[in-house]
């Protein structure tokens, strides 16, 4: 098939075709001609081959609608009307990875194999679950809320919420930063879906009725709505076909949704507080946690956005960074990170100060705005600017598996972007961006204009404080606890009837499904998998006492590089050191560098430094334990020789004498 603009194969006209040499991958967009299905592949040589259908879903509420749905479609189909397609699938196929993921504002499916027989079984599961689910109520009361009694089959018994997205809920929405995230996105986006809790909120789920559910799959899982996102070496006709042959054939062509409209900008800022809950025996003190949000550009303005990402990384980037630490420098916190979501389609971006007194608000406050004032009329050193071009340039080109496949990668920078109207491209180009950033920081106004822009002149924020309370899990509790003892003394007879008809009903399924055959689903056959594997070569060479080895790999011009020490014997004082030994030595001054001139130059020239200690089985005596500490470091070709610089004076001469900096580490990783 010839790539083309405007070149059709059988329903499909290809709308973009482009090489990006940087990553060593064609991005083809297509679109169907009947539905108007968009198809985005990436094309390259890996046969690690992965697809992910994606949805706009837009809460309108807190129901938890988008997470139920996500749950409940993989609760068998049409095709594969059995209890669990999705875990069957784990035991019959050689995938890498599946999973089902729920967004602020999406939902997506997204599995891959190095097998081509193996990634279509999975392809043809995961349609099917998708867009012909059989969402039964049974499946509904299951993963997302019922009532049932304490005990199942007596209904004088307590009257409880089950449901696995429920419990879910439950448990992250006890988490500080499961709440604070929530809570900034309800106050900085009050007009948007976003002001809503995907995932559900435990006190509003119970609200969400099963044919709401329906509905809400009607709305959105439709082909014509979706993006269909495929990456790797597989013949492109060949999956085309299978995607009109298994998801479009028979579809009828729905309006497509548009894109999010623009959050109303706020003229004062707002000053929000909230609780999260704590143990009893936790501490109080210094308990608070204080955010201050913003919201920025859209992500459309993709200029501004890279220029605020770089922005982030001058001043948070590490410790040593300009604002970050100005504010752990002023010790009114513990802790303090930055989160820039650039998911979302106007990017916020967060400060978060952990370890607060929470009278403490003002002056933190004052800190970020007498510090980003101080640098709008102070020159940047060139050398930060340039170090944080690199962090943005390490990034974009490196070939990570951390958060699953590279190509699931891939699709959240790319098709995520293109649901936001941003042309995919834009989120995979390194030397093209950064040629038109670097021409914009010759202006030296460009700097002071994004933090005038968007911190100093920005109304839109919110201060939000969380404080610290221990009782409010038990107050949580008893208020359900209240509410279900109401509903139970009303009660009709005809409803004790149908909860205890439910519970049994569930229960009998789950039996009657634990015996059903699945063998309805597609597996794989020995001849389909590969006899030989991919070879990688390995050589090992030997210099004085050092032993190399060597994997020679395609990793998109990045070289790893750790260096692993079998430890001595320890005496058991000095192994209660060890752990703490390996957090600090990456995070200190080295040779001639003091802690921040060592992030610094890090920062520069590196993807970064970890230590690491490991216990290891001796393959010719598994009895044999032998305890080694490694250093880990990354660097782009280019820079190969400063890592060594840098991982040298790491292990030959960390600077263990500034006692401040060792303390300061302490107190974020131990309070």
């Amino acid at each position: 098939m010839s790539y083309k603009v405007n070149q059709k194969y059988n329903n499909f006209t290809v709308t973009k075709y482009l090489p990006i040499d940087e990553i060593k991958v064609e991005l083809i967009e297509l679109k169907h001609n009947i539905l108007g299905t968009e198809i985005i592949k990436i094309k390259n040589d890996d046969d690690e081959n992965l697809f992910c259908i994606s949805l706009k879903t837009w809460p309108q509420d807190s129901f938890g609608e988008a997470h139920i749905l996500e749950h409940t479609v993989l609760c068998g189909s049409k095709k594969f009307p059995v209890k669990d397609p999705f875990f069957s699938m784990l035991r019959r196929s050689l995938n890498t990875f599946m999973n089902a993921m729920t967004g602020s504002d999406f939902t997506c499916y997204p599995a891959s194999s190095l097998v081509e027989k193996d990634f279509y079984n999975l392809f043809e599961v995961y349609i099917d679950a998708v867009f012909h689910p059989k969402i039964d109520r049974l499946s509904f009361l299951q993963e997302g809320h019922r009532f049932e009694f304490l005990k199942s089959d007596d209904a004088s018994s307590p009257l409880i919420y089950k449901g696995v997205v429920y419990n879910e809920m439950k448990g992250s929405m006890a988490n500080p930063d499961s709440i604070l995230f929530q809570k900034m996105q309800e106050n900085l986006t009050p007009d948007l879906p976003y002001a809503f809790n995907s995932g559900g909120d435990p006190k509003e789920i119970p609200n969400l009725t099963y044919e709401n559910l329906k509905k809400f799959h009607e709305k959105y899982y439709h082909p014509s709505r979706s993006i269909i996102f495929l990456y790797g070496n597989l013949d492109l006709e060949k999956q085309l076909d299978f995607i009109e042959e298994n998801a479009l054939k028979n579809a009828t062509k729905k309006p497509k949704i548009g894109l999010m409209p623009k959050q109303k900008r706020f003229s004062k800022k707002r000053t929000v507080e909230d609780k999260y809950p704590i143990s009893e025996k936790e501490s109080k003190e210094d308990g608070a946690i204080i955010s201050f949000g913003y919201l920025t550009c859209p992500i459309e303005d993709q200029i501004d956005l890279h220029g605020l990402l770089l922005l982030d990384n001058i001043l948070m980037g590490t410790d040593g960074s300009y604002l970050k630490l100005n504010i752990l420098k002023s010790n009114l916190c513990k802790e303090v990170e930055s989160v820039f979501d650039t998911e979302m389609s106007e990017a916020p971006y967060i400060l978060i100060c952990r370890g607060c007194k929470s009278e403490n608000k003002d002056a933190l406050f004052k800190i970020i705005t007498d510090s980003l004032n101080k640098l709008i009329n102070t020159a940047i050193d060139p050398k930060i600017i340039d170090a944080a071009l690199h962090q943005l340039e390490f990034s974009r080109t490196e070939i990570s598996s951390s958060m699953g496949p590279y190509g699931l990668t891939l699709f959240f920078r790319s098709a995520l972007a293109k649901q936001h109207g941003v042309e995919p491209e834009n989120a995979l180009v390194i030397h093209t961006l950064f040629k038109t950033l670097r021409e914009k920081l010759k202006d030296p106004k460009y700097i002071p204009y994004l933090i005038k822009k968007y911190f100093l002149d920005n109304n839109h924020m919110v201060e939000l404080t969380l404080k610290a309370d221990s009782q409010l899990t038990a107050g949580m509790e008893a208020e359900e606890r209240k509410k279900l003892d109401s509903i139970q003394e009303k009660l009709e007879p005809n409803q004790i009837e149908k909860i205890l008809k439910d519970a049994k009903d569930l229960n009998e399924l789950q039996k009657k499904l634990e015996k059903t055959s699945i063998d309805c689903l597609p597996k794989i056959a020995i001849a389909d998998v590969p006899k030989k594997n991919k070879n990688f070569a390995l050589n090992i060479e030997e210099i004085e006492k050092f032993k190399i080895f060597h994997l020679d790999v395609f990793t998109n011009e990045i070289a790893y590089v750790d260096l692993i020490f079998n430890l001595p014997k320890l005496s058991l004082k000095e192994l209660l050191l060890l752990p703490l030994f390996s957090s600090l030595v990456t995070d200190i001054g080295a040779g001639k560098r003091n802690y921040i001139e060592n992030l610094n130059f890090i920062q520069a020239y590196t993807g970064g430094i970890s230590s690491d200690i490991s216990l290891n089985v001796q393959s010719d005596n598994f009895d044999n334990i032998v305890p080694s500490i490694s250093i880990s470091s990354k660097a782009l070709y280019r820079n190969a020789d400063k890592m060594f610089s840098l991982i040298k004076d790491v292990v030959e001469n960390p600077i263990f004498s500034d006692v401040n900096r060792i303390k300061e580490c302490l107190l974020q990783q131990y309070t």
